[in-house]
C-alpha cells in the first residue's frame, strides 16, 4: 500500500521497486529492500529506501531497527531512508531517527467514521455473470458436398464442447465451442437483461451467423477446411450478486507531525480464483484527489 501511494505522488521518470533482493559478488543475498525508489531530480540522481515494519506482537518499533536502516543507507548509498511502522515508534527510536535524519511514518487502522467526509459507502455490490454451454450445432453452406459434410462429421465426432475444433480464419486461432459461445454472449450483453441475480439460470437459444469472408470459423477436416456459416448455441446464463463489506480503513501519515499523507479504504473479494482488492486512496496533499485502484492479491489458496 505504501509503495502504491508513493507511486501516485512521484513525478514522471521515477522507478519504484518492491521486495528487491540484493546479492554480493559471490551471489550471496546480503539484503532485501522493501521499497526502492530511484530517479533524476534536476541534475542529480536520487535513491530513496522505504522500509516497512508490521509486527503487532512486538510493540512499537525500537531504536535497533533505526540503527539498521542507518547502516543500510551508508552501505548501499541511499540519499534518503524512511521507516514506516504499523505500531508506532518507541521514544528512543523517534529521537534517534530525528538525530540521524531518518524520516518516520505510520500506517494506522482507523474506524470508518474518521473517513465520513469523503467515504459514504460501507459496502459495494458485486455482480458476477457466468454462462454454461449445453449444446452447439454447426451449420455449413448449402454448396458443401456430401463428402465434405461427412468429413466434417468425422472431424467433430465424439468431441467435447471444450475441445478446440473451431479455427478463426482472421487470426488462425483454434478455439472450442465453449469459447465461441462466451464470445457470442459478450457481443450480445443484452441477453443478461432477463437474468435475475441469485435465481435459477436462464435458458438461452442463440443463433449466430458468420457472413464475413475474412472473419469466420472453419473446421479442418481430411478434405480441407469446411466453413461454418452459423452456430446455434443452447446454454444457460446466471448472475450472482453479493455485498462486499468494507474491510480496511487506514491512514498513512508522518509520525513526527501527525500530518496525513493519505487515507485508504479497501474492499476485498474473490473472482476467477483470484483475490482482488478494490481500493480508494484519498491523497491529502495539495491535490486532494481520490485514486481508485484494483489490485491483484494473488491466487486463492
Amino acid at each position: 500500500m505504501v509503495a502504491l501511494i508513493e507511486k501516485l505522488h512521484l513525478p514522471p521518470g521515477f522507478d519504484i521497486k518492491t521486495n528487491q533482493n540484493v546479492y554480493d559478488e559471490e551471489g550471496i543475498q546480503v539484503a532485501e529492500f522493501d521499497i526502492e525508489i530511484r530517479g533524476r531530480l534536476g541534475t542529480t540522481h536520487i535513491a530513496w529506501l522505504i522500509e516497512c515494519r508490521d509486527r503487532p506482537s512486538d510493540g512499537p518499533a525500537p531504536s535497533s531497527w533505526i540503527e539498521q536502516l542507518v547502516g543500510r543507507r551508508t552501505r548501499f548509498g541511499f540519499n534518503k531512508v524512511t521507516a514506516v511502522s504499523t505500531t508506532g515508534f518507541a521514544k528512543g527510536a523517534s529521537d534517534f531517527a530525528k538525530l540521524q535524519g531518518v524520516e518516520i511514518r505510520e500506517v494506522t487502522a482507523l474506524a470508518p467514521k474518521h473517513f465520513a467526509d469523503w467515504l459514504v459507502m460501507q459496502s459495494i455490490t458485486r455482480l458476477e455473470r457466468s454462462g454454461g454451454l449445453h449444446h452447439a450445432s454447426l451449420i455449413v453452406g448449402s454448396n458443401e458436398t456430401k463428402e465434405r459434410r461427412e468429413a466434417l462429421l468425422q472431424a467433430i465426432s465424439a468431441k467435447r464442447l471444450g475441445a478446440p475444433i473451431l479455427r478463426w480464419v482472421a487470426t488462425d486461432e483454434t478455439v472450442s465451442a465453449v469459447t465461441a459461445f462466451s464470445a457470442a454472449v459478450s457481443d450480445n450483453p443484452e441477453l443478461y437483461d432477463q437474468v435475475v441475480p441469485n435465481q435459477p439460470a436462464l435458458l438461452v437459444n442463440l443463433r449466430v451467423r458468420y457472413p464475413n469472408d475474412s472473419s469466420h470459423f472453419v473446421v479442418d477436416t481430411s478434405l480441407g477446411a469446411v466453413r461454418i456459416t452459423e452456430i446455434v448455441f443452447k446454454g444457460e446464463l446466471t448472475a450472482k450478486q453479493t455485498e462486499v463489506p468494507l474491510l480496511h480503513t487506514t491512514e498513512y501519515s508522518h509520525a513526527a507531525s501527525g500530518e496525513s499523507i493519505s487515507q485508504s479504504a479497501a474492499f476485498v473479494f474473490e473472482a476467477l480464483n483470484t483475490k482482488l482488492s478494490l481500493e480508494m486512496h484519498k491523497l491529502t496533499g495539495s491535490t486532494g484527489e481520490t485514486q481508485i485502484v484494483l489490485r491483484n492479491l494473488g491466487k486463492v489458496k
